[in-house]
């Protein structure tokens, strides 16, 4: 294991949107899926938890000690684009960020992905987290997805074998890496592109700009919006320590400065029991969680 790619006693909140949390028994970058497989192996030897840390959105760390060790994919971010009948395929590794592949199929005239327009992080957690608007995700456009379970079993899975559900990824649960997948893509004109590229920009208007969010909290119920739920019920106008629901859109809690991540879960429960408590709707959180809550 080179110093580059291992470090013990790392602090992790530097490396999440929300700038909270504490630290983890290890932190390691393999490069790909082989030395990723050495790192699994190695929290299975330990007896030790083991998390998946992409580009740190969407996920809330505990205060304190975790003891686990967390597997970064930022390293993991060589891509090949290749010619297929009537578009192309792009075979992207976990790590690629989502804007250097929406970047790159505007550039090949390639569509179907527009809808990553204004989400963060990398290609890993978008598909882990099923990442999508306006009824768009990656369902149609996955030919197949490699991964690496805890125990240390590979497996390339078929587009068939993969049952999307939304904010879900096929897999579930927090047991496996996504090391790399294919996504296959049609031909599109340049103004179709960037035409639907602003109209999925246009969705993101509403929310926080420039704070510390870690994107939307909680998944919307069937047929309703999370945020306009939380919104009716006053949640606006709900804090705890330097943990605030946003002004702009109430599906986001803001850091506001110095916020732990216990002040962040308080709200988080306070905003779902106000909802509860008002429609009988139990909201499911849509980030992810690194230790105990």
């Amino acid at each position: 294991m080179s110093e580059a790619s291992f470090v013990a006693g790392c602090g992790l909140g530097a490396l999440n949107t929300w700038g909270c949390g504490g630290s983890c028994r290890w932190l390691a970058s393999p490069k790909d899926a082989s030395e990723a497989a050495i790192f699994i192996k190695k929290a299975a030897d330990e007896g030790t938890g083991l998390y998946i840390l992409g580009g740190g959105s969407n996920i809330l760390v505990q205060d304190g000690f975790i003891d686990a060790g967390v597997i970064s994919t930022g390293a993991m971010d060589e891509f090949e684009v290749y010619a297929a009948e009537g578009g192309a395929r792009i075979e992207a590794a976990a790590g690629v960020p989502v804007k250097k592949l929406l970047a790159l199929s505007l550039e090949k005239g390639l569509t179907g992905m527009e809808f990553l327009t204004g989400i963060p992080g990398t290609f890993g957690g978008a598909l882990f987290g099923n990442a999508g608007a306006a009824g768009c995700s990656f369902a149609p456009l996955v030919e197949w997805a490699e991964t690496i379970s805890f125990d240390g079993s590979h497996r390339r899975w078929r587009a068939e074998e993969l049952l999307w559900k939304y904010r879900t990824c096929p897999w579930g649960g927090n047991s496996l890496l996504i090391t790399k997948a294919s996504l296959r893509l049609r031909s599109g004109s340049r103004e179709e592109i960037t035409e639907n590229i602003r109209r999925f920009s246009a969705l993101k208007k509403g929310q926080p700009i420039g704070a510390k969010t870690a994107g939307c909290v909680f998944k919307n119920p069937e047929g309703n919006s999370a945020g306009r739920l939380l919104d009716v019920c006053g949640c606006k106008k709900l804090s705890v320590g330097a943990a605030r629901v946003s002004q702009n859109h109430a599906n986001f809690i803001e850091n506001s400065g110095g916020a732990s991540a216990a002040d962040i879960y308080a709200l988080t429960e306070m905003c779902r029991k106000r909802v509860y408590e008002e429609y009988g709707i139990v909201l499911e959180y849509e980030i992810k969680f690194f230790g105990a809550f």
